[in-house]
């Protein structure tokens, strides 16, 4: 007798495995094995991938409001492997809704609800309802603006139900507010209460289902008997295999799970629930004012109730599906309005051009932030970390202080525009443009500075000797000194500049210094240093002179204390007073590099 026998007859006297092996693999399965068995045990090996990578994920995940999305980032990003563990939790999880409502489909038309198998049947719905719920509190754990305003409208959603609403949403969130309370409880939920329901459910379903056995078709040969091995056990494995393989095959190819932005209650993002959850968003969308209710509680609980007595409205003998098409008409109608308002949400975001704006908007975002973090999220939490970088900031800042006015990029709009358009500003070209013809629309040709500087290309009635039209080689010579003032020192210039070359960059500050300080300043010194209307031009287009001009326009230091005259109203105001210094030089920083941005 080999070593593997007597270590296996050892455990047998104390823990009799053998016959709890035959046990199991010893079921009859009247009518013969059939894949369509197989949904059960898919169900159960994508719930163990669940279980698998969520344990390892709790290795390293920290549920607070401070530390929850900093420590799914470095999950994501640093850990060796931790991109991996969250795409296969991630669409482990979307595996799970797919295969319980195709588990559920095929028992309704088994007609596997039928007497005696009316409590298994419930099981089942308690089953759907857990994964539905690991599905919502799994949403919020990353901390990141889709999981929190998706989970918001859900409470929001709780907090609609007559007499108890408003108190299950404060019990949800752990308050009247949102915050790490809320965390916490969602997560309690995800990786305590709501497994060991799980658990129990699972475990009396497979008893169940054991007792009674499986529910051949109708015209099944009843007289065929087969064991559950080999055959359905092989099939059952193929089934688990697969679904892990396509789990697998989604995490690999989206290289993990997303993750948006860190939660920001004060920002507008375009929330918007994972796709099982469309179906009812677009549902709401039916339902406004007093008739909200109906959307949020009456239809969900007719559902609920229908699937609940489904059992007991089909009284008839027979698991035939000709007679009990009544009975499953609704559950027809149910599946294909879902899958009608899925798509109907879809198509009409990707047809919804301020949705799409919104959805590009927070995409960068999130790239932006994902980028910045891998530097170190600060011990204040993400949002403080998002607050101190200028490609974050500054966007927000200039849609708020300076896109009333101006355009940069897609900042702003052309229709509303008063002052010139940003883009390219502080560059060679910019400054040619501006040189040539600075009164054309995008240029001073909107604002109240219209009129106020000639063309270099044109000739002035009774100007000095020295003002005469310039040559091409004077306006690039010009242009390229201009352009080299906002060059940030130790950094080379912008991609879109060719390497400028020294001589005409001296060229051009003798052009400047010998004709442009008519009406400049330059150095803070001019032939009208009093009077001018026309900016210091020394550091021009560099992150100082637009603080400088962020925080009052009115200095030498820029266009001088006339430039805010009352009686030249609709000039550029000063933020000084609006706008904190820390916020005025990201503002700087971003215009600087946004405006040059190619």
């Amino acid at each position: 007798m080999s070593i593997f026998s007597r270590l296996g007859d050892f455990l047998d006297e104390r823990i009799g495995h053998r016959k709890l092996i035959a046990h199991a693999l010893e079921e009859p399965i009247q009518g013969g094995a059939r894949w369509a068995y197989v949904f059960g045990s898919a169900l159960l090996g994508s719930f163990l991938v669940q279980a698998v990578t969520g344990v390892a994920l709790m290795t390293s995940y920290a549920p607070s409001e401070k530390t929850a999305w900093a420590s799914v980032h470095y999950i994501t990003f640093t850990q060796s492997g931790g991109w991996l563990l969250r795409g296969l939790h991630h669409f482990g999880a979307q595996a799970m809704v797919i295969v319980l409502a195709m588990h559920l489909l095929q028992v309704a038309l088994f007609g596997a609800y039928k007497k005696p198998r009316e409590v298994n049947w419930w099981m089942g719905l308690g089953l759907l309802a857990l994964t539905l719920g690991f599905a919502l509190t799994g949403y919020l754990l990353p901390w990141d603006q889709k999981g929190y305003w998706a989970t918001r409208v859900a409470t929001n959603i709780a907090g609609t139900v007559p007499v108890v609403g408003d108190a299950t949403q404060k019990l949800m969130q752990g308050g009247a507010e949102y915050g790490s309370l809320t965390l916490t409880r969602f997560y309690a939920l995800h990786v305590a209460a709501l497994p060991a329901l799980l658990v129990v459910l699972v475990v009396g379903h497979i008893a169940l289902f054991r007792k009674h056995g499986v529910t051949p078709p109708a015209r099944a040969d009843l007289k065929r008997v087969e064991l559950f091995f080999p055959k359905q056990l092989l099939k059952d494995v193929v089934a688990v295999l697969a679904v892990v393989a396509v789990v697998f095959v989604m995490a690999l190819r989206e290289h993990g799970a997303p993750l948006d932005a860190p939660a920001d209650p004060s920002s507008d993002y375009p929330a918007r629930p994972e796709w099982y959850f469309l179906a009812l968003f677009q549902l709401l969308k039916y339902f406004h004012g007093p008739l909200e209710i109906v959307g949020t509680v009456v239809l969900p609980a007719v559902l609920g109730a229908y699937l609940f007595a489904l059992p007991l409205l089909d009284r008839k003998p027979g698991t035939a599906l000709r007679p009990r098409i009544g009975p499953l008409v609704p559950l027809a109608l149910i599946a294909a309005g879902a899958v009608g308002l899925t798509l109907q949400a879809q198509h009409q975001d990707a047809n919804d051009a301020a949705y799409l704006k919104q959805r590009a908007k927070a995409d960068e975002r999130a790239s932006i932030a994902n980028r910045i973090a891998t530097l170190g999220v600060p011990p204040e939490g993400p949002l403080a970390m998002m607050k101190r970088d200028p490609d974050l900031r500054g966007p927000e800042l200039f849609d708020k202080h300076c896109a009333s006015c101006h355009v940069l990029g897609a900042h702003g709009t052309d229709k509303d525009r008063t002052a010139p358009v940003l883009d390219g500003w502080g560059t060679e070209k910019w400054a040619l443009d501006m040189l040539h013809e600075p009164d054309a629309d995008a240029r001073f040709g909107r604002s109240l500075y219209k009129g106020e500087m000639p063309s270099v290309d044109t000739p002035l009635p009774g100007a000095p000797p020295t003002w005469k039209p310039m040559s091409a080689d004077d306006k690039n010579a010009v242009a390229a000194f201009l352009a080299s003032l906002g060059d940030t020192p130790g950094e080379p210039p912008p991609a879109t500049a060719l390497r400028r070359d020294a001589a005409k960059v001296a060229l051009g500050k003798s052009i400047v210094g010998a004709r442009c300080t008519a009406c400049h300043l330059f150095g803070g010194t001019g032939d009208d240093a009093d009077q001018g209307l026309a900016p210091e031009l020394s550091g021009w287009g560099s992150v100082a002179w637009i603080r400088a001009q962020l925080a009052n326009p009115a200095t030498k230091a820029t266009y001088r204390e006339h430039a805010l005259d009352p009686e030249r109203k609709g000039h550029m105001p000063r933020f000084d007073g609006e706008m904190r210094p820390e916020d005025l030089d990201l503002l700087a920083t971003w215009l600087h590099a946004a405006a040059r941005r190619p």
